[in-house]
């Protein structure tokens, strides 16, 4: 089982949700409102700095993590302008 652990910013947060259930994955955990910093900028929901990020974690079988990874890998290219999608895949020990 492999961990992903997704960083979307942008004005569509669902929109994560949406490719993940495209795809069969029918859980995950998202929390909103995430501040911070990164090649692009800050990121602190404030008139100074602007935007947020949303954290979704998801436990995804082995068998479907690398064809799940490089269909996120696409969408984050084609997201439009000012949008944000990084993913970060950990390995799983044990899940319950």
């Amino acid at each position: 089982m492999k961990m992903f652990l997704l960083m979307y910013s942008g004005p569509t947060p669902t929109r994560v949700e949406e490719i993940l259930e495209r795809h069969d994955v029918h859980a995950w955990t998202t929390y909103e409102g995430g501040r911070g910093a990164g090649a692009t900028g800050r990121h602190e929901g404030s008139r100074a700095w602007p935007g947020a990020t949303a954290l979704v974690m998801s436990v995804v079988p082995q068998a479907n993590a690398d064809a799940l990874a490089s269909v996120l890998e696409q969408e984050a290219e084609r997201l439009p302008h000012g949008e944000r999608l990084h993913l970060a895949v950990l390995p799983i020990e044990r899940f319950f």
